[in-house]
């Protein structure tokens, strides 16, 4: 025991001297969280602002004197669109879409035909398809108060149109949050866990094995067991520091919200930190062991990071395979790691309360998925030097 902590100290020194480890983890943790919800409050900030402008840029208003009464009815005004509305469109100067109304639009009203309007925008000038959804809802209900009153003038009553009323009756809970916009969180999180204890897994193998120093230790009368050990306990504690630092950037990160619909949305609190913990240690420590078994084979620092990274990478694929399974979520997603945890860390967001089984299950295969690593590290350790 007395080794093992001897080693687990030595591993713990060299990850604290090496910036580049200590760098990302930081970075990883301290403003991963913080960054993603400044920018989904600027995106949310922008798209309300659209709708409460409550204006409509048009061109040929004059063609549409029905149009434009029902548009000034409804508390909105009419801004004249420029002649060059496309280019400066394209070139981001126009943060609207544009109504383009065609010269024979009232006449083809009053003659009963059917009438065309185009809403033109650029789709890569963001602002303007923001201002998209309020124009259409705006123009959806002329066209009905049109339709229903062209139906009224030929001795249709109206209240044949609307013989059937559909309400919505919402199901969600009662203390169940909102959480549409804060679904990439998770995904967030678990990269910073991976990047975060990345650098020092690479470190304490393949960095090791090109400064040399990997040998003089084998020299000691240790068993790869304690190797193995010591020298995983050092990353999943560095990996499990970033789990700490993460969550608690989520309480800082409240403040950076400017956006009342995503304040509403996003309440982190003190239970809801101690959940995430107990989804996300276990998962950094097992992770620690992958990286450590995986940085082990490699003869070189760059090829234990590109391996490595390909470690990353299956982390953001896993956490989209829900869409996959739309409406309920198989049972057998709290069986994968990685997706399991995305699983639980959602609920908590919205609210909900994780079952004890799930947290268990994650906990088992985890704990499997350590052992199995640090086997395959045990055994290899001697192998590697010798090589």
């Amino acid at each position: 025991m007395k080794v093992t902590l001897a080693i687990l100290r030595k591993e713990i020194r060299d990850a604290l001297r090496d910036r580049r480890t200590l760098l990302v983890a930081l970075i990883s943790s301290l403003l991963g969280v913080p960054l993603i919800l400044l920018i989904f409050s600027v995106i949310l900030t922008q798209v309300e602002s659209q709708e409460e402008k409550r204006s409509v840029m048009v061109t040929g208003i004059e063609y549409a004197h029905g149009l434009e009464n029902f548009i000034l009815r409804q508390g909105y005004k009419i801004k004249a669109a420029p002649p060059d509305y496309e280019a400066k469109s394209q070139s981001k100067e126009l943060e609207q879409a544009v109504l383009v109304i065609p010269k024979d639009f009232d006449q083809k009203l009053a003659a009963g035909d059917k009438a065309t309007l185009e809403i033109a925008y650029d789709t890569s000038n963001r602002p303007a398809e923001f201002s998209l959804r309020p124009l259409r809802r705006l123009l959806d209900a002329y066209a009905q108060e049109t339709a229903t009153m062209g139906l009224a003038m030929r001795g249709v009553s109206l209240e044949l149109l609307q013989r059937v009323e559909v309400k919505e009756r919402h199901l969600q809970k009662p203390d169940e949050r909102k959480a549409t916009v804060t679904t990439m969180l998770p995904m967030m999180v678990l990269m910073a866990i991976v990047l975060g204890g990345m650098y020092a897994a690479i470190d304490t193998t393949a960095g090791e094995r090109e400064r040399g120093s990997l040998e003089p230790l084998m020299m000691n009368p240790v068993s790869g067991w304690q190797l193995a050990i010591g020298k995983w306990g050092a990353v999943a504690l560095v990996g499990m520091g970033v789990v700490v630092l993460t969550i608690c950037s989520f309480f800082p990160s409240q403040w950076l919200i400017r956006n009342e619909t995503l304040r509403a949305e996003f309440q982190f609190g003190i239970k809801d930190a101690v959940g995430f913990l107990f989804v996300l240690l276990p998962l950094a420590a097992s992770m620690a062991a992958i990286q450590v078994a995986i940085a082990l084979d490699c003869k070189s620092y760059k090829e234990a990071q590109v391996r490595n990274q390909l470690v990353t990478m299956f982390i953001p694929f896993v956490s989209l395979m829900p869409i996959l399974f739309p409406g309920r979520e198989p049972s057998w997603f709290q069986w994968v790691p990685v997706l399991s945890q995305n699983q639980m860390m959602n609920q908590v967001l919205k609210g909900e309360t994780v079952s004890a089984a799930a947290m268990a299950i994650a906990f088992v295969v985890c704990a499997l998925m350590s052992f199995v690593s640090l086997a395959y590290i045990a055994q290899k350790m001697r192998k590697v030097v010798m090589s």
